[in-house]
């Protein structure tokens, strides 16, 4: 009998160390594949043209002293991109942060596109977890239209019904979300004001 339980143990070690070999290996062989996917569903040629509008280059800021010392004062910046037209003019800023209150799900990660004057252009949803056919519609462009236009130079905030000049709709039944988008939204318009503004 004992022989039996030793036996069964040492097959199911040895099944389970073949598998967990086969899941080291096939991710190994994904995982560079997977980070591309990612990177380009993060940061491609659609994502530019929904936070800057006519931008067909979305490149990384060169500027290494300057993401550093943004990263450094805001924990919740994630990184900066330099939206450019056909012609390699400079159109604006991509600013990708978190919300700084969280949604139902977590928190909120987006694009900011911000022009060179000061006004928001688009934005991208890069990561919710926000329940579907509620939160979710913070994806939505009916609903992030309410922010474009919108200068940097006073915060967004959320009401229920008829906004004023700074302020944008919540969401029927997410407050949570919108809030929580809202944040994120404010805390790009800080970063432009406090580092790119010109």
């Amino acid at each position: 009998m004992k022989n039996n339980v030793v036996r069964l143990g040492v097959i199911l070690c040895l099944i389970s160390a073949m598998a967990g070999g086969v899941l080291a290996f096939s991710n190994n062989i994904t995982k560079d594949k997977i980070e591309l996917a990612e990177q380009i569903a993060s940061s491609g040629p659609e994502v530019a043209q929904a936070v800057i509008p006519g931008s067909v280059s979305f490149e990384l800021s060169e500027d290494t002293a300057l993401v550093d010392k943004i990263k450094a004062e805001n924990q919740k910046f994630v990184e900066l991109r330099i939206c450019k037209d056909t012609s390699g003019n400079e159109l604006g800023y991509g600013i990708r942060t978190l919300s700084t209150v969280p949604g139902y799900g977590g928190d909120v990660e987006i694009f900011l596109g911000v022009t060179n004057d000061g006004e928001i252009a688009g934005m991208k949803v890069v990561a919710h977890a926000e329940t579907v056919g509620l939160g979710a519609k913070i994806t939505e462009l009916k609903f992030q239209s309410q922010f474009i236009g919108k200068g940097t130079d006073s915060e967004i905030k959320v009401t229920k019904s008829n906004p004023k000049d700074d302020e944008i709709v919540a969401l029927s039944g997410a407050t949570f979300s919108t809030k929580s988008i809202t944040s994120a939204v404010n805390n790009a318009m800080d970063i432009y004001n406090q580092f790119l503004k010109k």
